[in-house]
């Protein structure tokens, strides 16, 4: 006999978290989660509306899954608790798509960087309530690229893109908060 899965977020839960961000007519589209059972639940029909190549990151002390922007999306951040979609800011980054986003649990921050539009090259990090832009030097404007939290070593860490013209990165970066520092000019084939 199955029992039932816990809340999404309390202690011993899992959630796979789905936005079907692909309709015609920049429609809302529905969220569906599947519990560490493999139940699939259709969840808040309020989403927002459908957006292509966006970026999301969970935030795991707030318990909530940041997006931003996207194809369609201009330059509005969401977050989902599991329950409820609500929309927590129209300004910060510009708007953009492709671009990539991480969760760095040291800090407490969803660090935002890339993809294409205008400032796309730019740092930004998200502390729940603003985003914050991170006046820095680093990796040149890209999108498509992959970005991935090492909490080891606490860094975010940055693999690959391609430039505005479509040439392909293979450079290796790192985020420490104050400084992006270029770890490989080299990596795995892209």
């Amino acid at each position: 006999m199955r029992s039932s899965p816990p809340p999404v977020g309390s202690s011993g839960s899992s959630c796979v978290l789905v936005w079907a961000a692909v309709a015609l007519g920049g429609a809302a589209t529905p969220t569906i989660r599947a519990d560490g059972l493999s139940i699939w639940t259709k969840v808040d029909p309020q989403a927002p509306q459908a957006y292509l190549k966006h970026a999301m990151a969970y935030d795991g002390a707030r318990g909530v899954t940041v997006l931003f922007g996207g194809t369609g999306g201009g330059a509005e951040t969401w977050e989902f608790d599991g329950n409820a979609w609500a929309q927590r800011a129209s300004s910060g980054p510009s708007a953009r798509s492709a671009h990539a986003m991480v969760y760095d649990s040291r800090r407490g921050v969803t660090v935002l960087f890339g993809g294409t539009g205008p400032g796309a090259g730019e740092t930004w990090e998200w502390d729940g309530a603003t985003w914050s832009l991170r006046p820095v030097n680093g990796p040149t404007q890209r999108s498509g690229h992959a970005m991935a939290y090492d909490s080891a070593r606490g860094v975010t860490v940055l693999f690959g893109g391609r430039d505005t013209r479509g040439a392909v990165f293979g450079d290796t970066w790192e985020w420490d908060g104050a400084s992006w520092t270029l770890r490989s000019s080299a990596g795995p084939s892209a």
